[in-house]
């Protein structure tokens, strides 16, 4: 089976099953005028207009409190990786502490044990919770 290159837009308006004419040395000036004029209009067209009239009424700004906002949205983010490779670590880390409690009761020091093991197991919830607690101290700080 033989290949053959199709023009898109003669694939869309099918001339490519119509016999090939010769090309003509003279344009078609209205026709060109016709295509740009279309290809202009059709995205215009079909635009949602820029400055249509809603229900929503604009609060007009300045650019202080526009930069205040920006401000305020820049800092409470800005520890949002930190806090999550803190979190995805805190497994990880807090099972290597249990194991190492566990190594205290083999050595017979049962006290340093249990407090190596609760120390590992109430920092492992506080840091799984610490985006919650960031919410909600978040949150607070909005309402006031």
């Amino acid at each position: 089976m033989r290949m053959q290159t199709i023009a898109f837009n003669d694939f869309v308006s099918g001339s490519y099953k119509k016999e090939k004419k010769e090309v003509k040395d003279k344009v078609n000036v209205g026709k060109v005028v016709r295509r740009i004029g279309t290809s202009i209009a059709i995205p215009l067209v079909m635009a949602k207009p820029a400055f249509a009239a809603s229900n929503v009424e604009a609060v007009p700004a300045s650019a202080k409190e526009w930069m205040g906002e920006q401000t305020i949205s820049a800092l409470a983010h800005a520890l949002d990786p930190l806090v999550d490779v803190l979190v995805a670590l805190s497994f990880p880390i807090a099972s290597v502490i249990i194991v190492g409690g566990c190594f205290f009761f083999m050595l017979g020091n049962s006290e340093k044990a249990w407090s190596t093991i609760q120390n590992a197991g109430l920092g492992y919830v506080l840091i799984q919770i610490s985006p919650l607690i960031l919410n909600v101290l978040k949150q607070i700080g909005n309402a006031v």
